[in-house]
């Protein structure tokens, strides 16, 4: 679309990022790491994961992922000498919140490490190397992720790229343009944990087109069809 002056209009088909910060909320089978850290380590201890306790986890990979707590499908952790607690649709940021009030009632002195321990995303599709991969940080853009991957080949969709997003909503279905210069200032500017990237393949690869079609088969048709138009 133009404009009176010729200057070509670009439509934001994008919602600016208000806060970017903090956007994954808890979902059933996460893995919560929370650590409690006092003066007096008996005290401590009662209410970290350790020794038995942490046998629970040993399917996970590494040292932290040991002494997390995975949430329920009720959306709750059991955590030592307080219950069950209800994280679901929580921040992590709200969690050490939620926490900091509980053990308050509990404990006069102490400090809180919580943080999320599996934050993997999957990408699949027209990419060199799919597969699933940690993110490195809380905060990961589509195209770093893209990256990790090795990149696009040349049969992907820079214009057609799905992030497959679960919630407890349901399952969300997020569009990207990676060509549309607005999607940087964009919420969908960041991926999630859990999330699904999909890179669609282009026509030509999907009819076939892709590594087999040769210069071979090319020489084959022109001469097919240069040979019918000789015979007529």
């Amino acid at each position: 679309m133009r404009d009176v002056s010729g200057k070509k209009n670009y439509i934001n088909l994008y919602t600016k990022a208000v806060e970017v910060t903090e956007a994954y909320t808890i979902q059933p089978r996460d893995y919560i790491y929370i650590r409690v850290l006092t003066p007096d380590e008996a005290v401590a201890s009662l209410y970290n994961l350790g020794g038995a306790q942490a046998t629970t986890n040993m399917g996970q990979e590494g040292s932290v992922k040991f002494q997390s707590y995975q949430v329920s499908d009720e959306g709750e952790i059991d955590f030592p000498y307080v219950g069950q607690v209800n994280v679901i649709d929580l921040t992590i940021k709200e969690v050490k919140s939620k926490m900091q009030a509980i053990l308050k009632k509990h404990i006069d002195t102490f400090t809180l490490q919580v943080q999320l321990t599996n934050t993997q995303f999957t990408i699949l599709g027209e990419v060199n190397d799919p597969g699933q991969y940690n993110m490195s940080r809380d905060q990961l853009t589509i195209f770093e992720a893209i990256s990790l991957a090795g990149d696009l080949t040349i049969y992907g969709k820079r214009k057609k790229v799905r992030i497959v997003r679960p919630s407890t909503d349901g399952t969300k279905t997020i569009n990207i343009d990676l060509t549309d210069v607005n999607l940087v200032d964009s919420k969908n500017y960041y991926i999630q944990p859990n999330d699904l990237i999909y890179v669609e393949p282009i026509k030509a690869k999907m009819f076939g087109f892709g590594e087999t079609f040769s210069l071979s088969l090319i020489t084959s048709l022109i001469t097919f069809f240069l040979l019918a138009d000789s015979i007529k």
